[in-house]
């Protein structure tokens, strides 16, 4: 490991305009939710999801849309304003678009953007930008097709990845990237992926490896390393004169107007301190803490005829519950039945 980079540590989040109401036992003001659409995905990414597949929820225990936008306007009263939606992969459930949408839409809610392996999403485009989704977010661990086939476990071109990204700035949605550093499959990709991101303008953001489910039998890179081959490769970096994002990526430009590089290192640098999020499963979980199995089931709750009053004040306290910080030495397995696919991430 490189001993020259600076430690990657993130600063006290900046609040977003308005008053906040979602506060947990810690102090952290909680204004950032992740809405996982489904568990189905169509890629078989090393770190989320087994090589022979799992099987997968049945529909009639996800959240329907009409759920979702319910408990949306709950999250958005109590000051939940950015929204991440996710899956799997969002686009392997239909009306996902629409859905989107409608969420953009919504009272109270400040932000929208969404995460995707590009696959399915390029029909979808032109409804998320003119929906108002501010932000497309493309899990890409490769440049390569024969690196991108390994670790995706999945037939494709990156030449069509690229094209979709491309096109989706071309709509005036912002894009970013995110890179997971993996040791053994994806080290000669890492430069050639960040050279193409700062060419298009987009944001590159590399993400540790957090050993949960599938993960627990990879090695990660630790992002000090990446950090230092990033800079000898483009040149010094520099904070950012601003926060960039929702959560909790740390982002260096590179000289002056020469782009930006973000970095999420969960495990060498903990920043539990500012989180500011909660999460949804597609199955209606409210889970506060990605390692941690704490939450609430608010699908059944609200199937029991909870009614809003009741389901804000379930919330409220789940929040007020949410653990201090991580412990991944205690994180679910693969043979606890944990996958990230099936969390949101």
């Amino acid at each position: 490991m490189t001993t020259n980079a600076p430690d990657i540590k993130r600063t006290s989040a900046a609040p977003s305009s308005g008053t906040f109401s979602l506060q947990d036992g810690a102090g952290r003001q909680i204004d950032y939710i992740r809405l996982s659409l489904t568990d189905r995905c169509n890629f078989r990414c090393m770190y989320c999801m087994p090589p022979e597949g799992q099987p997968f929820i049945n529909h009639d225990k996800i959240v329907t849309y009409e759920e979702l936008l319910r408990l949306t306007r709950i999250f958005a009263s109590l000051g939940i304003c950015r929204y991440k939606v996710t899956g799997g992969e969002p686009f392997c459930r239909k009306g996902a678009a629409n859905f989107l949408r409608e969420l953009a839409h919504m009272d109270g809610v400040r932000m929208v953007t969404v995460t995707t392996n590009g696959a399915l999403v390029e029909e979808h485009l032109e409804t998320l930008a003119e929906a108002g989704v501010s932000t497309v977010t493309f899990s890409c661990d490769a440049f390569t097709d024969e690196v991108f086939k390994r670790i995706s476990r999945a037939d494709g071109k990156m030449a069509h990845t690229r094209r979709v990204m491309e096109r989706a700035a071309r709509f005036g949605m912002r894009v970013k990237i995110n890179t997971v550093p993996l040791r053994g499959y994806n080290e000669d990709d890492l430069i050639p992926l960040a050279r193409y991101a700062l060419e298009q303008g987009f944001q590159i953001r590399f993400i540790e490896l957090m050993p949960v489910g599938s993960a627990k039998a990879l090695e990660g890179i630790p992002l000090a390393d990446v950090f230092a081959l990033m800079e000898k490769t483009f040149g010094p970096f520099h904070s950012a004169a601003q926060k960039m994002g929702n959560g909790p990526a740390v982002v260096y430009e590179i000289g002056k107007g020469g782009g930006y590089i973000g970095f999420i290192a969960a495990m060498t640098n903990k920043f539990c301190a500012t989180c500011n999020r909660v999460r949804l499963t597609s199955t209606g979980f409210f889970k506060t803490c990605l390692c941690h199995d704490v939450g609430v089931d608010l699908k059944a709750v609200m199937r029991n005829g909870a009614g809003d009053k009741e389901l804000a004040n379930i919330i409220t306290a789940a929040v007020r519950n949410k653990p201090e910080g991580h412990s991944f030495s205690f994180a679910p397995s693969r043979e606890d039945g944990f996958f990230m696919h099936s969390i949101g991430g």
